[in-house]
């Protein structure tokens, strides 16, 4: 079958992109490896810990954990399903090679497993990464051997793509009979919806409630709860019962593993004989671009650049970014996920375990360094790619009578000032929920407008020294070593200025303990005007350099 050679034709490529790399990039996928490692070790520990804490509740112990497992499947197989929906939009009908591949001699259907395949790995490796230590801890905490490892191998497989085969099947079936361009956007946001909803429904369900002492009476009662199944028409549950059967050492193990192949191959036989209908159809349907409709008006942009001749380069590049941002619906779906992540975070704070009102103060000010690393994170989506996404097109602005830092300065305000005003509601409604008092209000809300301005413009300057206008998807920029980069460098910030501000907020908090300490102001002055000299140099440095390495670019 031709389709073995598109899955040649991957792992050929794959060694010739292997073949090719230099000692730099070597060293720079050893540094990213490296970190891969660090981060799947401390998932690892982690999970340890809570496997063995539930490991050692009397009775209910072992079942506490294998409902926990259920439920970690359940979540991998919704959040796998979810991903699928937008991935395979993109993987199944936007592809850079679809064009090449459909004027080649190959049956549409072949086209159709190979771009399964492709929607399968990028729907799911994430996960299958950060599953790996739970099953390693779960085999530690267990006593089980390198087998359970190895019968995982083989489930796992036919698990990951059932949960894929729903939103490669709904892609199938909507761009058969809704073939536009628009309905990749439409299905943009209905993913991102229902990534957002899953992520805030978890966090409401509170979880951390299992692993309170407390609560494990209650929970005790409910044994019967806990032995039931969990969803158990769905692939999570028969993934669950293979394992629990495999560490049994019951010969019910092939039974589960059958069946999660006997429905694996079924789906994926009635999908193929159907692709030669339906994906051929909607491929072709794809390559529609909407029409615009209406009449040409007048921004309000270029009313205020008529008023205000001086502002006219600004407002019109403000115009401009502002109009390229609404016409990508990417832009939206993150927003949406933005919006969950910040009413998880003060649902959080909210919901924190603390007695006194000086444990409330201390955790506001350690709340710099969590908002700090939001912050990063929003900057590293917007700040950072903002250069990079200009794509081909960067030229055009170049050829402008425009300095870079006109550039800059529009990019920087258009992304950094929203980025701010997150950053203080985030500290703001921490503190207003936790009752901080005065003095550990304005150090966070004074630390985090500075970090935040900080934070920006390291995230729109590494953009700009480390830029890639060759890029598919807004991901890869992200994931590039510029980008690790950026997140090393923010990190690192960040822990200094909490370093700095520790020196203050240690002195207030033993003179609230200690009536005759003397608070010395004059040592809270020097640390704030440290922490300001030491965040404007670090900007302005890095901002120089990319200034000057922008102006260099020729595309």
């Amino acid at each position: 079958m031709k389709v073995f050679f598109l899955f040649k034709r991957k792992i050929i490529s794959l060694f010739n992109s292997l073949s090719k790399i230099s000692g730099w990039k070597a060293l720079k996928n050893i540094i990213f490896l490296s970190a891969g490692l660090v981060l799947m070790s401390g998932l690892f520990f982690s999970f340890l810990r809570v496997l063995k804490y539930l490991r050692g509740v009397e009775l209910i112990g072992e079942i506490l954990i294998w409902k926990l497992t259920a439920m970690v499947f359940l979540m991998s197989f919704s959040m796998i399903m979810i991903s699928s929906v937008v991935i395979s939009m993109t993987t199944l009908y936007y592809s850079f090679d679809l064009g090449f591949l459909f004027s080649s001699p190959i049956d549409p259907k072949h086209i159709f497993i190979d771009k399964c395949v492709d929607t399968v790995f990028y729907s799911s490796w994430t996960l299958l990464a950060a599953m790996i230590p739970y099953v390693l801890a779960l085999m530690k905490t267990l006593g089980l051997g390198w087998i359970f490892f190895a019968g995982y191998i083989a489930a796992v497989f036919p698990f990951i793509s059932l949960a894929a085969i729903f939103g490669i099947a709904l892609s199938l079936v909507t761009m058969y009979f809704f073939p536009s361009s628009r309905t990749r956007d439409a299905t943009w946001i209905i993913g991102s919806l229902s990534v957002a909803f899953i992520y805030v429904a978890f966090r409401m369900a509170k979880p951390e409630h299992l692993l309170r002492p407390d609560s494990l009476e209650i929970v005790a009662r409910y044994v019967n709860y806990l032995q039931a199944p969990t969803a158990p028409y769905l692939p999570s549950w028969w993934l669950t019962k293979t394992m629990t059967t495999l560490s049994a050492g019951k010969l019910e193990f092939f039974g589960w593993l059958s069946l999660l192949y006997l429905v694996f191959f079924t789906f994926y036989f009635i999908l193929y004989k159907t692709s030669g209908k339906f994906y051929p159809s909607g491929v072709s349907g794809a390559q529609n671009i909407a029409r615009f409709k209406g009449p040409i008006t007048r921004s309000w942009e270029q009313n205020l650049a008529t008023k205000f001749p001086s502002l006219r380069h600004f407002l019109f590049l403000f115009g401009r970014e502002r109009k390229i941002f609404l016409r990508e619906v990417k832009h939206w779906s993150q927003i949406i996920l933005i919006i969950a992540l910040v009413f998880v975070y003060i649902f959080s704070v909210k919901n924190l375990p603390l007695d006194t009102a000086d444990m409330k103060s201390f955790i506001c000010f350690l709340n710099i360094g969590a908002a700090g690393f939001v912050v990063s994170a929003i900057a590293l989506r917007f700040l950072f790619t903002s250069i990079s996404l200009e794509g081909k097109s960067f030229w055009i602005i170049k050829s402008m009578p425009l300095g870079m830092n006109e550039i800059f300065y529009v990019k920087l305000i258009f992304y950094g000032v929203p980025t701010m005003i997150l950053s203080l509601i985030l500290t703001g409604f921490s503190d207003y929920l936790l009752g901080a008092d005065y003095f550990i209000s304005f150090i966070s809300i004074f630390s985090i407008t500075i970090m935040s301005l900080t934070i920006s413009v390291l995230g729109l300057s590494f953009g700009a020294i480390y830029p890639d206008f060759n890029v598919e998807n807004i991901h890869q920029v992200e994931s590039s070593y510029g980008g690790f980069i950026f997140m090393a460098f923010a990190m690192g910030y960040t822990a200094i200025s909490v370093a700095i501000l520790a020196g203050p907020v240690q002195m207030h908090f033993i003179s609230r303990f200690n009536p005759i300490y003397v608070f010395e102001k004059k040592w809270l002055y020097i640390s704030l005007l440290a922490f300001v000299i030491i965040s404007f140099i670090i900007s302005g440095l890095i901002c120089k350099t990319a200034l000057k390495k922008a102006e260099k670019y020729e595309i």
